[in-house]
């Protein structure tokens, strides 16, 4: 018996299906805690356990451009490339500030204060893209301190200028 080729993604478009129907799943596995009388920290908690879940599957089965196929990636890599690494770390990061400024601001006096359902949300949200946010930078430092960067061949031919 022969070893088979592990699954894996490559193109953008699937990779896009990828997330849309994991996003859906989701929501409705959370939405069905919910409708079974779960509470809305309950609710949050399993919300984030099935996106970090599903967000550990496509690092392992998205390659990039110009990245082997066969070989598993090393556990801390999360991008094929350190750029696309850094910079969605930094999106994740902003969207975690949000979280935090949408509930300190009403806590200092501006706008309204949030009931404690949207409290449980925000605080969740906030803690899962912080830890997204920790993954990506860090495989974008490990990235960089190994010397991979995408090779010159792979680099967009479009130019605004």
């Amino acid at each position: 018996m022969g070893r088979t080729s592990a699954f894996r993604i490559v193109r953008w478009e699937r990779k896009l299906l990828y997330i849309a129907v994991a996003w859906m799943v989701a929501i409705a596995i959370a939405d069905l805690s919910r409708a079974l009388g779960a509470t809305e920290v309950a609710y949050e908690f399993v919300n984030t356990l099935v996106n970090l879940a599903a967000f550990a599957f496509a690092v392992r089965v998205f390659r990039g451009q110009g990245e082997p196929v066969d070989p598993p990636r090393a556990w801390w890599r999360m991008t094929a490339w350190p750029a696309l690494s850094r910079r969605l770390g930094i999106l994740f990061a902003v969207l975690a500030a949000m979280g935090v400024l949408g509930l300190a601001l009403p806590a200092a006096g501006v706008g309204q204060l949030p009931r404690a359902a949207s409290v449980a949300l925000v605080i969740g949200g906030s803690v899962q893209m912080a830890l997204l946010a920790t993954l990506y930078l860090n495989s974008a430092v490990r990235m960089a301190r190994l010397g991979i960067a995408k090779p010159e061949r792979f680099r967009s031919s479009i130019r605004l200028t």
